[in-house]
């Protein structure tokens, strides 16, 4: 678990990276823009993209 962990926070730097390099730097995008950007790509990835931490949740309750 803890390698697909890693493996996934890799992917995230890579498109955060990536997304940085070609939105964030530029002037063009508003701030509305860069936050709907975030909130609609990493918080969930981050949040609810592994499907153990969803099994994990539903036993939690």
């Amino acid at each position: 678990m803890e390698r697909e962990i890693d493996r996934r926070f890799g992917a995230v730097s890579a498109v955060t990276q990536a997304l940085y390099r070609s939105v964030v730097v530029k002037r063009e995008p508003s701030l509305k823009a860069k936050l709907s950007i975030y909130w609609s790509i990493y918080d969930p990835t981050l949040t609810f993209g592994h499907k153990l931490w969803v099994v994990d949740l539903l036993l939690l309750h």
